[in-house]
């Protein structure tokens, strides 16, 4: 980005209309007392193209005017842009982003308005979108950088030259992989993610299908059991039915030995009975069998049925600890904007030179300004206790959500036992029905007849008998048919039965192919995690910063070389150990060694003028790669802090290396205050305050 043009007015110090006109010259110093203005111009380049300046709402307006109106024109990959933003008090902001489409010289008129064209061939076509937010983002889109990352990069704004050193270790490689275009990893693993959790949904739809077919099989052994009853019930009806032909036989013969006749009749029909007997005496030793399992059944089911309740006050335990949990979270990010507020109020309290306090509008006296500041920096320390104790308890809930879920996971499959064991419980008791009804009926008549029958043989009495008429066929015949019917019913019930035993095999081939599937399943979500790992910060963003490291880490020690006259150097350490010293593996960060003659030192023990050094090293070792790589392009680099803060010799170092990276950039702007400093470059912006507020002059 090279800016062309600046023109401004309602803006913080400026009043009137104020134009600044960049092509004349590629490095200069904006000079001026403290408090003329210099910075604000470099908060109207940001506030044009990013929305955020110092402040972000009408303070930024001038206390005079009605409106503050910034259009800053700039050059990029060969094109031509205007970015007109303006904020009139007690309304909403306006932007508008523009091409110069005509792609002629770029050309100046003076006095031209805010919103006229410059010439009458130059044409502007609006890129300005829907709403202003989407606009922001297309201007952002265009530049390939937000605001933090440009400020970070090309900007050492007052207050801020240390804002990348300064910065946690997560903190600086998410800054330096938006310098180098990593944001799109971040898209990646996002998703990647989501496919992840698409393929979780269908693992647990497959899960739920292997459980529905696992109920299924769990009925094996009933089913198997309910088809030998019927199927011994059949073969003991085949056979009475059997005996009830055999007798209409006899009955049919009735003719010639009517003794032997009825004889045979009344030894078929004892066989008949004898076999009833024999299955009624092993069903009443079934019964007690069967006694014992149905009991063991009722104290597992009565177990499951204890894990599920105890299942359902471990699910409340974790869905309150969840509730805590995100009121805390929701707390503690009120606390952080509360505590940055409370910064920013702090900072604010402790530049002010005016006689007035700027959040209250009371005389700024020092005794004031004690008191507001401690009274602040109290506030400040009691939401911060607040934040620890919140994260402190966030851990501890953390850990108890985790152990309920995992005592939840064990009694995952209670339900399905306690449903198994009921069915169990049913099938025994209905079976146990069965069989007592069938004892019972034997007993009321079956011992009875068979002993008749055994003393009528016993005493040939049935020769006597068969001397009476005979039987009526028909009602032998009647009957033979009834246990025909009878025997046809239990035929459709027994292939009922031995059906739902046969489908048992095409299940447990479908539960086969679902496990298979499952595996896949969970096969994808593991390839799926690794390219979210991947893709995260601490994957290939990471290896593409340990790439870039060396180059940003050789630059800065170039210039830290010049800088401190051979004394300083820093290095880049990507990775840590961990506090837990029983880990072995090594964590991902960015931390930043500073190093001179004495040794290593951390960086807050370095004093004003070295510490700018290494921040100045740094920073326009940023800017340089930034510059040389493809994608985001910067190419103006502005410098409003740190003279002040070196020796004599610190300024002409920094002059010096600021001279030799001046053909890197196409804008090299240096703000300062200091009078010894403004024949040091070839052109000098000269701001001054009046009483219509701030005016600029370029010399």
């Amino acid at each position: 980005m090279i800016p062309l043009h600046l023109r401004l007015s309602g803006f913080l110090s400026y009043r009137d209309p104020v134009e600044l006109d960049f092509s004349a010259f590629d490095l200069a110093c904006i000079s001026g007392s403290n408090g003329a203005g210099k910075s604000s111009l470099l908060d109207a380049i940001t506030w044009a193209l990013f929305g955020q300046a110092r402040k972000r709402d009408e303070s930024l307006v001038n206390l005079q005017s009605k409106a503050a109106e910034v259009a800053f024109t700039f050059g990029y990959e060969e094109n031509i842009y205007r970015v007109v933003r303006s904020l009139p008090r007690g309304k909403s902001t306006v932007l508008e982003f523009q091409l110069l489409q005509n792609g002629g010289a770029w050309r100046v008129e003076r006095g031209a308005t805010l919103h006229s064209p410059r010439t009458s061939l130059d044409v502007w076509k609006p890129l300005s979108e829907r709403t202003l937010r989407e606009t922001q983002a297309r201007i952002e889109q265009v530049l390939r950088l937000d605001y933090e990352t440009f400020v970070n990069a090309a900007f050492f704004l007052q207050g801020k030259a240390d804002q990348f050193t300064q910065q946690t270790a997560s903190k600086r490689k998410e800054i330096l992989g938006n310098i180098l275009g990593l944001e799109i990893w971040e898209t990646y693993r996002e998703r990647a993610a989501d496919r992840r959790k698409a393929i979780e949904r269908e693992l647990d739809l497959m899960g739920g299908r292997i459980r529905e077919i696992d109920i299924e099989l769990a009925e094996e052994a009933p089913r198997k059991q309910k088809l030998q009853e019927f199927e011994a019930q059949l073969r003991q009806l085949r056979l009475v039915r059997k005996t009830q032909e055999a007798a209409l036989e006899n009955l049919r013969k009735a003719a010639a030995s009517q003794v032997a006749a009825e004889k045979a009749k009344l030894e078929e029909e004892r066989r008949g009975l004898q076999e009833q007997e024999k299955t009624a005496r092993e069903q009443t030793a079934a019964l007690s069998d069967l006694t014992v399992q149905i009991e063991n059944a009722q104290k597992l089911l009565t177990e499951a049925e204890k894990n599920i309740a105890n299942r359902g006050e471990l699910e409340a335990k974790r869905v309150a600890g969840r509730e805590e949990s995100a009121r805390l979270k929701t707390e503690n990010e009120m606390l952080k904007a509360q505590m940055d507020e409370l910064k920013t109020r702090i900072d604010q309290l402790e530049a002010a030179q005016g006689a007035t306090c700027p959040l209250c509008g009371q005389a700024l006296s020092e005794e004031h300004r004690a008191s507001t500041l401690k009274q602040l920096n109290d506030e400040g320390k009691e939401k911060g206790n607040r934040f620890r104790l919140n994260r402190s308890r966030l851990d501890d809930l953390g850990r108890q959500i985790a152990d309920s879920e995992l005592q939840i996971a064990k009694l995952a499959d209670a339900e399905k036992r306690r449903l198994s064991l009921s069915n169990t419980v049913s099938q025994l008791t209905e079976r146990i029905g069965t069989l007592q009804d069938s004892v019972k009926k034997w007993e009321a008549v079956g011992p009875k007849r068979l002993a008749e029958i055994e003393m009528t043989l016993a005493s040939e009495a049935y020769a006597q008998a068969a001397q009476q008429p005979v039987a009526d066929i028909d009602e032998a015949e009647r009957t033979l048919f009834e246990l025909q019917e009878q025997e046809n019913r239990l035929n459709q019930e027994v292939g009922a039965a031995r059906q739902k035993v046969t489908v048992l095999d095409d299940l447990r081939k479908r539960r086969k192919k679902h496990e298979a599937e499952r595996e896949a399943f969970a096969l994808q979500i593991g390839r799926h995690k690794s390219l979210e790992r991947a893709f995260g910060k601490d994957g290939v963003p990471a290896l593409l910063i340990e790439q870039a490291l060396p180059q940003i880490e050789s630059k800065a020690n170039e210039l830290l070389d010049r800088l401190s006259d051979g004394t300083m150097s820093v290095r880049f350490v990507t990775q840590a150990e961990y506090k837990d010293k029983k880990r072995e593996d090594l964590k991902e960060t960015l931390d930043i060694q500073i190093s001179d003659g004495v040794g290593v030192r951390d960086y807050e023990m370095y004093s004003g003028g070295e510490a700018f050094r290494a921040n100045f090293a740094i920073r326009l070792a940023l800017s340089e790669v930034l510059a040389q790589r493809k994608g985001a392009r910067l190419q103006t680099l502005v410098i409003d802090e740190g003279f002040g803060s070196q020796d004599a010799q610190g300024r002409q170092r920094l002059i010096e290396a600021i001279n030799a990276v001046r053909g890197d950039f196409a804008k090299v702007l240096v703000i300062t205050h200091l009078d010894e400093m403004k024949d040091a470059f070839p052109t000098r912006i000269e701001v001054e305050k009046t009483e219509r507020g701030s005016v600029v002059k370029v010399i």
